[in-house]
């Protein structure tokens, strides 16, 4: 590995992970303060539910997977679908609930993390990506396979249960108080 690699993946793994966690448990924080249980609720919950799965998918894809045509074409269409998740989330937020300014910072670094992260990837296989357009003597190579060697397992449950703890319990805690709300609205209904 060069020293370009090296620096591009020391900054994906200790620098752009821990911020797109720390982004989603500040979106969730927001979340809760605003009690979106009781204003957009299950809608706009289910929508970050899908937009975490998305990420997750991505992220995966990225830890675990060789830097492919395959990997390049499987994080760009969950990203693009991020991207429709996201529009339909705003439409719900905005029709029920205000967005603060602190929401829609970290929305903003919601909605560019993941896209540095593709610009990552991309540059650590640079035959790949240039073959993706035409560019390389070097034919797209659409397989997913595993990385070898595999990110280091320390550094891999770290992440994973950051991951887990600060941004996939807590939504899913959203959605159950969602879920909650609506079916006492319903009752009293």
């Amino acid at each position: 590995m060069n020293d370009s690699a090296a620096i591009v993946q020391g900054l994906l793994a200790f620098v752009w992970a821990p911020l797109l966690v720390l982004a989603g448990v500040l979106d969730w924080a927001c979340h809760r303060r605003l009690r979106i249980e009781h204003t957009s609720g299950l809608r706009e919950s289910l929508l970050h539910l899908l937009m975490l799965a998305l990420l997750g998918t991505a992220i995966l894809g990225g830890l675990f997977l060789a830097p492919t045509a395959g990997l390049f074409a499987l994080v760009l269409a969950a990203l693009l679908l991020h991207e429709a998740a996201y529009a339909a989330d705003l439409q719900v937020a905005l029709a029920s609930r205000r967005i603060p300014a602190l929401e829609q910072w970290v929305h903003g670094f919601q909605h560019l993390l993941p896209w540095a992260g593709l610009a990552g990837l991309l540059a650590l296989a640079p035959g790949q990506t240039l073959a993706l357009i035409g560019q390389s003597s070097e034919a797209p190579d659409w397989a997913l396979r595993l990385k070898s060697p595999l990110p280091p397992w320390p550094y891999t449950i770290a992440l994973l249960a950051a991951a887990l703890l600060f941004n996939g319990l807590p939504f899913l805690a959203e959605a159950w108080r969602s879920a909650r709300a609506a079916a006492r609205s319903a009752d009293g209904a």
